[in-house]
């Protein structure tokens, strides 16, 4: 396990621990300071999400977001604020490389929820106002970490 994280923080240059910064953020601005450490490209604003988001939520919605290489698995981390009836921030993290599940329980501890069935994995956590979210298909991990209001 621990040369699994070894490899995962050697993967991702500053370390995995520099994106799990940047989602615990409390506002875009600082998440858009500690993303800018990460020295990954600015992802493009993808419109179509943010207009549709924000006819679901019902308010507006600030994004930064940044790839962490030319492929759409390499690593895509977005910071975004909803004000609204559903304010929150939320911070996700997409990328193929399959070991996230051990760097988060050393960060956040055991979670609240597991469930593994097969080469899905789902695993839940909530820390005070924080809610951490974790699904990971085959090789592919997602990461969600969210705060209301």
């Amino acid at each position: 396990m621990v040369a699994a994280i070894d490899s995962l923080i050697a993967e991702y240059g500053p370390g995995f621990a520099a994106i799990l910064d940047v989602c615990e953020a409390t506002s875009l601005e600082e998440a858009a300071i500690r993303g800018g450490r990460l020295g990954w490209p600015v992802a493009p604003e993808d419109r179509d999400w943010r207009a549709g988001f924000e006819r679901y939520e019902g308010g507006t919605v600030r994004v930064v977001g940044w790839r962490r290489g030319a492929r759409g698995e390499d690593g895509l981390l977005s910071y975004w604020v909803a004000s609204g009836p559903n304010a929150r921030t939320a911070c996700a993290f997409s990328t193929d490389r399959p070991h996230l599940l051990g760097a988060l329980r050393d960060r956040f501890g055991a979670p609240d929820t597991f469930e593994e069935q097969g080469d899905i994995v789902n695993a839940y956590r909530r820390r005070g106002g924080l809610e951490v979210s974790f699904t990971r298909i085959g090789a592919s991990s997602s990461l969600s970490v969210a705060r209301r209001g």
